[in-house]
């Protein structure tokens, strides 16, 4: 990184860092429920019939939201690039190459830039190998390269699970996000622990989409807090884990990776596998453990790039 320019102190203060957290944040989140075709509603009955409800799964709600998400997406990355050309006020003559490497806007090519996206895999090694044990990994008897590839992505749902979901929210919570707490001179752990928080909180609005859905009664306020409560953990969880692979690589495309990775393989299922192949309950437990293993070994030796301006050592600490 030494061909990129760097302040000698940090340009934004935490204060400002998040603010720009919480404006980022709603500005994605809130415009999804701009229109009615954006907001989940039962709709009131009409001659006695009541039409068919909006709900997250419709296309005309899928199509409009990810209209909403893409253009909030554009403009973060226009913010970003606002605060990085006034932090430099006008003295660096290159804004887009800084601006480039600050958002993760890189791709390395060599071993290293290779492995980083081998770490997410080796976690899910248990939830592999009880795809394994289905016959359902690629090129087995049943999956289907029609069916699991070009008839998902030809979905509106597919295309926002595993296109448009991971690109915008990874360039948000990570690109942007984490940059702008750099600049106000957080340190790793406090980006990598903190930020993903509002990647977490971004998702509490299924809460009241849950509670809409499912009659809006006590039942409905109970299933909405269980469900809410486990989405927000495991998305903040989650977003630990790509602040990290974010910091570590320099780049928003091993976040991107692992993003769609996860939303393929979804949330493991270890007592249904334990379920359904009882004849394997061992191999499967020694699976789930070896992948964890394997992730606590290569996290500290496949991610960190040469070339990150985030890098962990002191002599990297630059803004």
């Amino acid at each position: 990184m030494s061909e990129l320019r760097v302040f000698n102190a940090p340009p934004l203060s935490l204060a400002t860092a998040h603010l720009l957290n919480v404006a980022i944040t709603l500005g994605y989140v809130l415009p999804l429920y701009f229109t009615k075709f954006m907001r989940l509603f039962v709709p009131a009955k009409v001659n006695g019939a009541r039409p068919a409800a909006y709900w997250r799964d419709d296309p005309a709600v899928i199509k409009t939201r990810l209209a909403s998400a893409s253009l909030s997406t554009a403009a973060a990355c226009y913010v970003m690039y606002t605060v990085i050309s006034e932090a430099w006020d006008g003295t660096n003559p290159d804004i887009w190459e800084s601006v480039r490497i600050r958002l993760g806007f890189t791709a390395h090519l060599d071993r290293q830039g290779v492995l980083v996206y081998l770490v997410t895999p080796l976690l899910f090694l248990g939830p592999l190998y009880g795809h394994y044990l289905g016959f359902d990994l690629p090129f087995m008897k049943r999956w289907s390269f029609k069916e699991k590839v070009v008839g998902t992505l030809s979905s509106w749902m597919g295309f926002r699970n595993y296109v448009v979901g991971p690109l915008t929210e990874e360039l948000v919570w990570r690109s942007c996000i984490v940059a702008a707490y750099h600049l106000a001179g957080a340190s790793n752990k406090y980006i990598i622990f903190v930020s993903p928080i509002s990647f977490g909180a971004a998702h509490l609005h299924h809460g009241w989409e849950t509670y809409v859905r499912f009659g809006r009664n006590s039942q409905a306020i109970q299933r909405a807090f269980i469900s809410t409560l486990f989405q927000f953990t495991y998305t903040t969880l989650f977003g630990f884990h790509c602040a990290f692979l974010f910091l570590r690589s320099g780049s928003v495309f091993p976040p991107i990776a692992a993003h769609i990775f996860c939303n393929i393989m979804g949330v493991p299922q270890l007592g249904e596998e334990l379920r359904w192949y009882p004849y394997r309950r061992t191999q499967i437990v020694l699976m789930y453990v070896g992948g964890i293993i394997a992730y606590v070994f290569t996290m500290s030796r496949w991610t960190l790039g040469e070339s990150s301006l985030f890098g962990f050592a002191e002599k990297h600490r630059c803004w």
